[in-house]
């Protein structure tokens, strides 16, 4: 063949990939610009709103028929498109589509500006759903990181920028170790590829390496003890804004955690179960004995995602275990799709925890600011307490499904002293979770003004805990994320 005809040729069929495989990426890129260009007209927000939740509803669909199926591999294996991240990319844009008319409550100057960055920050995650590059993985996740920054600011009250700050300094410090991760396991590996490494020129440098990446996403994911500024942030921002950076940006970084340390540092994943079985302990045992005393509701529910993402990365410990100690494939697969169903479910349950934060007209919410809900409105304090008592895992929900398949997942990898562990962990968080509903159903309303009792706050909530409670019913949708659960490994 004419190599002009080949070279033509292959870069034509490569272009028609990528944009066919990344179309909802442009597709949503592009509507980003569209609103941003839209606010020169000064529109009604609640139109930017619509046109934001329209264009990723439509994603959605793009996005399964345009990327899931048979992996396809891209840049020299630096992309892989299978159903794993697939699904991955498809929770993190509903994690998005989920603040959007939410928003609505406290974003009234630049809601153009707030719309088109959650689109951008959305296709940021898209691309780091795919990456299996430490290099693509960082621009892509420090993408979504400076959109979050930004976000974080939204309002002009000393307390959002405190927050907003807070969150910028510890976020940089976040990266630098992630950028000195990833120098250490080049000079280790001599390649930023997850996948396919077949030589460790140096495991001192790769134990740096590891050391320094698990740092550095810590932060991110607000592991124990690197978890102050969530704290501090979640109290301080945008209630809706709060929901995202606890549950969307938080999934990201577990998915990043996943490939990371279950796919590049698969050589050494005697050193990762160690590491990760200390951290996982430490932070669901702290964020759920530091709640019990909590009295401001948003530290409250701070503190509960901290122990939330002690549970998440028991799938880490379970998968390094089980290849460790050759336990099998079906083990991994189903401590992975555990991981998988828990990412889905904790969407709502923790979003829609920090969503009924708009419900109370302050900015500084105490336990006690939520005192006779359920006598001003009883289907919003009962939609209250489905979520608390689905992210205690209690039966019937949700919640009780993830964390039921990740105790499993544990006592199937042998590791049952942990399973006991988490257990105790869950049953300690029902008693703080109680305290809210006792306030909820049990106390009077201090004062008359305390709610505000639209249907724009009302309605996230009630959606939030019907579609928590569906997810406790959905058992066919596991065998389906088992099946899916190998492509972590491209």
């Amino acid at each position: 063949m004419n190599p002009y005809v080949f070279f033509t040729t292959s870069i034509t069929s490569g272009l028609s990939g990528v944009l066919v495989h990344y179309s909802s990426v442009f597709f949503l890129g592009i509507v980003g610009f569209i609103i941003l260009a839209l606010g020169i007209f000064r529109i009604d927000k609640r139109i930017t709103a619509g046109i934001t939740f329209a264009a990723m509803a439509i994603s959605l669909p793009v996005l399964y028929f345009t990327t899931s199926g048979p992996a396809v591999s891209m840049f020299g294996g630096t992309i892989i498109f299978n159903d794993f991240g697939t699904y991955f990319a498809m929770v993190m844009v509903i994690s998005s589509m989920f603040i959007v008319f939410p928003a609505l409550q406290k974003i009234n100057l630049k809601s153009e500006v707030f719309y088109a960055l959650l689109l951008f920050i959305t296709v940021g995650m898209i691309i780091a759903a795919f990456s299996y590059n430490i290099i693509t993985i960082f621009i892509a996740f420090e993408s979504v990181s400076i959109g979050t920054y930004v976000l974080a600011s939204f309002g002009k009250d000393r307390r959002t920028l405190e927050a907003s700050i807070k969150y910028f300094f510890t976020g940089t410090v976040g990266t630098a170790f992630i950028i000195f991760g990833a120098s250490f396991f080049f000079m280790a590996t001599s390649t930023f590829n997850l996948r396919g490494i077949t030589t460790v020129n140096s495991p001192e440098a790769f134990l740096i390496a590891l050391a320094f990446l698990i740092i550095g996403f810590g932060f991110k994911m607000a592991l124990f003890p690197l978890h102050q500024w969530a704290l501090d942030t979640y109290d301080g921002t945008e209630n809706s804004v709060s929901a995202f950076l606890s549950s969307g940006t938080k999934i990201l970084a577990f998915l990043i955690i996943l490939r990371i340390f279950l796919v590049g540092f698969s050589s050494d994943l005697q050193s990762v179960y160690y590491f990760f079985v200390i951290i996982a302990i430490l932070t669901m045992t702290y964020g759920n004995i530091a709640a019990l005393s909590q009295n401001n509701l948003k530290r409250l529910l701070g503190y509960s995602s901290i122990a939330q993402a002690g549970y998440l990365i028991l799938v880490v410990v379970i998968v390094a275990y089980s290849a460790t100690n050759k336990l099998g494939s079906s083990v991994i697969d189903f401590a992975i799709a555990a991981g998988m169903f828990y990412s889905l479910v904790y969407i709502f349950m923790k979003g829609g925890a920090f969503i009924t934060m708009n419900v109370i007209s302050k900015e500084k919410i105490e336990l006690s600011d939520i005192s006779g809900l359920a006598k001003r409105s009883p289907a919003t304090a009962v939609s209250f307490a489905i979520i608390l008592l689905a992210l205690a895992g209690i039966p019937l929900t949700g919640g009780f499904m993830a964390k039921y398949y990740l105790f499993i997942a544990l006592i199937s990898g042998q590791l049952w002293w942990l399973a006991i562990i988490a257990i105790l962990n869950s049953a300690i968080s029902v008693f703080y979770y109680l305290r809210v509903i006792q306030q909820m159903f049990w106390k009077e309303p201090q004062k008359k003004d305390t709610f505000n009792l639209t249907g724009w706050t009302k309605s996230p909530v009630i959606i939030s805990a019907i579609i928590v409670v569906a997810l406790g019913l959905a058992y066919a949708m596991f065998p389906v994320l088992i099946s899916a659960a190998g492509g972590l490994f491209g």
